[in-house]
């Protein structure tokens, strides 16, 4: 809570120093005790701005109906919203990986993605969320590069420009997609909006930008499926990972991205061995497909594995 901490501690040593301007001449004693709290709030301001940010932490703060001023909110809302956000967490947090998950079924691995709730927050109706961790990183852990993505992809889901809407669904899977659709769904039912504050930033989610985002994921349809298809190699390209490839029978030419659990030797040696390209193969492909409401559909393919040599 590093942002909300320091400045509520700002806010009260701002406060100290007006007390002890106003005391200096009139109560000696006031302003040693004034001095000493000062003194005492400076070191708590010095401790968070030193405080270790590269484990995750978040804070969801909630507005509107569900949310009795600054003493409760609606159980059930908030069960479901902090669900929707973990579970958008840890699915993107999974995909970023380079696991693909299926339609249903357990994410893997996904006591790493979990945060804590440790602390209720106050001024609205909020809690704070943090990564359960004993030791320091010296580099940022993968879920507080997932908690970054997905207050970015939060934000561009909302954002003016439907480039920036576009943009965010092409770096996401279905099941990501579908938690953070609920996640702004059950906003906008309930009549809540809410602020996100991470350790440097705070994004604002108001009744307009929910509305904005609700319609857009109502209007979208995502969806993606795995085959094994079979077709000729034309080529790959190792630094941009990207592949070509013939399906058999027709003409049609698809390329796309190049899966992460093929490796980028593995990826050199198909470009130099005549044994791979210009030869068919069976090949799995990860397929999405994204259906817009002006009813464009975008087809995206990942090349997963080259199966078996048909020839």
């Amino acid at each position: 809570m590093s942002k909300l901490n320091t400045q509520a501690l700002e806010s009260q040593a701002a406060h100290i120093r007006r007390m002890l301007e106003r005391s200096k001449d009139i109560d000696p004693l006031g302003v040693l005790s004034l001095s000493e709290r000062l003194k005492d709030v400076l070191e708590q301001i010095e401790n968070e701005q030193n405080r270790d940010k590269n484990h995750a932490a978040v804070t969801l703060l909630f507005y509107g109906a569900p949310v009795d001023g600054s003493t409760g909110i609606d159980a059930q809302f908030a069960g479901r919203a902090i669900q929707d956000y973990q579970s958008a967490l840890s699915k993107h947090m999974v995909s970023v990986a380079g696991g693909q998950l299926g339609a249903r079924g357990p994410i893997p691995e996904r006591n790493l993605s979990r945060l804590n709730i440790t602390n209720v927050v106050h001024g609205s109706f909020g809690f704070h969320l943090e990564e359960a961790s004993e030791n320091e990183d010296m580099f940022a852990t993968a879920l507080k590069q997932a908690v970054d993505d997905i207050s970015d992809i939060l934000q561009n889901f909302v954002a003016p420009e439907e480039k920036k809407f576009e943009d965010a669904i092409e770096k996401i899977d279905s099941r990501t997609f579908a938690s953070i659709k609920s996640f702004f769904s059950l906003a906008h039912r309930e009549g809540a909006s809410f602020r996100i504050v991470d350790d440097e930033e705070e994004f604002l989610f108001d009744d307009t930008k929910i509305l904005r985002a609700f319609e857009r994921v109502e209007s979208v349809e995502l969806s993606e499926d795995t085959s094994e298809v079979s077709g000729t190699l034309i080529g790959v390209i190792p630094i941009g990972r990207r592949f070509e490839f013939r399906i058999d029978g027709t003409e049609e030419v698809i390329s796309g991205n190049i899966g992460k659990k093929l490796s980028a030797d593995f990826i050199e040696r198909i470009q130099q061995d005549e044994q791979f390209i210009g030869k068919r193969w069976s090949a799995s492909l990860y397929i999405r497909t994204v259906a817009k409401p002006d009813g464009r559909v975008k087809v995206n393919y990942v090349l997963m594995d080259l199966v078996s040599r048909l020839d």
